[in-house]
Parts: structure tokens; sequence; C-alpha cells
């Protein structure tokens, strides 16, 4: 019998409801209160709570503790556990998980570190989780996401530049000049780590300049891909985002997915991305 149980944490923001996949909350700290995301704030809450917020929450990662408990219950319950992590280079979830696996000193635990963010884990998530149904072994899974991993693309853009001046990623003269002259950043996630890409001026150039960079570094066409829309609480942009992606991609299904209070800590609600897993 197949027994792998997926474990990952709300860095990664899964594609799609995956009920073998147990997610592990990490901790938003907003206004002195502690809130484990998804369980005592769920997402609507959350991007209310930003809207309202005078300042940035900040996020807490999933203790050693946490990952000892888990892991231990899933050993002992039969299981091979494979942790799929959130970059290690953003965070020390990864290095957490690695402690609490050594210290259990087994070797059905299984750490992978999926180097990226967001909807960037979530594809890899969704992929590990097809292959388990489909009875393959955790070698035969982990040579397979090694692969993957190299093919994640997934690019995001911002609205306002006042929530990341407020969380402090960019000074208050830049934002200042930022929105005087109408500025969008572009970023995606390289090296394991957000970083501006490119930007834009004008709102209505944030959708088009995120469909065209896809389309820049996915090879061949995209009628034979599953792509990723991700927003943050606008409803209607997110139906156009939807449209747009239609019409100029054709993908073979589309994904859609707000975007958790783990990336929206940082970018604020008015946040939109786009990925796709090119394999």
């Amino acid at each position: 019998m197949n027994k792998i149980k997926i474990i990952c944490e709300s860095m990664s923001d899964l594609p799609t409801k995956i009920e073998e996949v147990e997610i592990l909350p990490v901790t938003i700290i907003f206004e002195g209160k502690e809130y484990r995301a998804g369980v005592d704030l769920d997402t609507d809450e959350f991007y209310k709570k930003l809207r309202n917020s005078s300042s940035m929450p900040t996020t807490s990662q999933v203790t050693y503790t946490t990952f000892r408990e888990v892991f231990e219950r899933y050993i002992n319950e039969g299981y091979k556990v494979l942790y799929m992590a959130g970059s290690s280079a953003a965070s020390g979830t990864y290095q957490s998980a690695m402690l609490a696996k050594n210290d259990l000193e087994s070797d059905d635990i299984y750490v992978f570190d999926t180097f990226s963010l967001s909807a960037g884990g979530g594809m890899l998530i969704y992929e590990a989780s097809k292959m388990v149904k489909e009875g393959n072994s955790i070698d035969y899974i982990l040579k397979k996401l090694e692969e993957y991993k190299e093919n994640v693309h997934l690019f995001f853009s911002v609205d306002s530049l006042e929530y990341l001046k407020k969380g402090g990623r960019i000074s208050g003269a830049t934002a200042t000049i930022g929105n005087l002259l109408n500025i969008k950043p572009i970023l995606n996630i390289e090296d394991g780590l957000v970083k501006q890409r490119s930007k834009v001026r004008g709102s209505k150039k944030i959708i088009p300049t995120l469909i065209n960079e896809l389309k820049e570094v996915v090879n061949g066409d995209f009628s034979q891909k599953i792509v990723c829309v991700g927003y943050g609480d606008d409803l209607k942009l997110r139906d156009e985002f939807v449209e747009k992606v239609k019409q100029e991609l054709s993908p073979k299904e589309i994904f859609i997915f707000q975007i958790g209070s783990c990336v929206a800590s940082h970018s604020g609600p008015d946040v939109l991305g786009l990925g796709c897993l090119d394999i």
C-alpha cells in the first residue's frame, strides 16, 4: 500500500483543494494579536483586516515543535511523510523541519525544498499529490519534483505601493515617486525570493504584462498546460483577469486561487498573480 502523506505550510497556495495534503498554518501577527492562517483567521477575514488596518501584519514560521509532533504522528500511523517546504531562501521553516526530521531519526521523513512561494509551491504540491494517487514510489516522486521545480514560473504585481511602504519593503520616497508616476512593479520568484523583474506605468498594463511575461518563459503553446490565476480580494478584477488569460493563452485548464495571507502580508490586498508549471 502506497501510504505517503504530503505536508506543506501556508506559504504555499494550493491551486485547488487537495484533501490528501495537510497544511500547517503559519502564524499571522496582526495589531499585536496572533492568528493561525486559515484556522483562526480565514482568508476573507484576513483581507478585510488588511484593508482596514493602518499597519501591516507580520508572519511567524511553523515551529520545530509543530513539525516534530506532526511528523511523529504520521510515522506512527505507518506513513512515509513528504514535507514540501516554502522556499528555504525566504523562511526558516525548511531548517526547522530538517531539525525535527533529524531528531526523530526516521528514514520515512522526506523534506523537499520547493524553492518557491504561493502557487509556485502549490503547483508542485498538486503534481506530487497526483503521483501519490497513481501509486508511485517516494523516490520516483522526489526525482520528478526535482525536475519540475526548475520549470515553475510565477509572476506577481501590486496595484498600490502603499502596502509595500507600510511593511518597510520600499521607502516612503520610493512609494511617493512611484505613485506620482503611476508605476506598478512586476515581480517574480527568482532564487527562491520575490524580486522585481520589470515595471509598468498604469494599472491597465498589469494584466497584459503578466500574460506576456508568462508567454516569454513557457515553451510552446498553453493548450496542454494548467495556468494558475491568483487574486487578492477584488472579485471583479479576478474575473477580468481570468477572461484575459482565456483569450490570450487558451490553456488546458485554469486554476483560480486567492493569494494567501503569507504573500498578502507583504504585498497588500491589491495583488495579482499568474503561474504555470511548464511540463
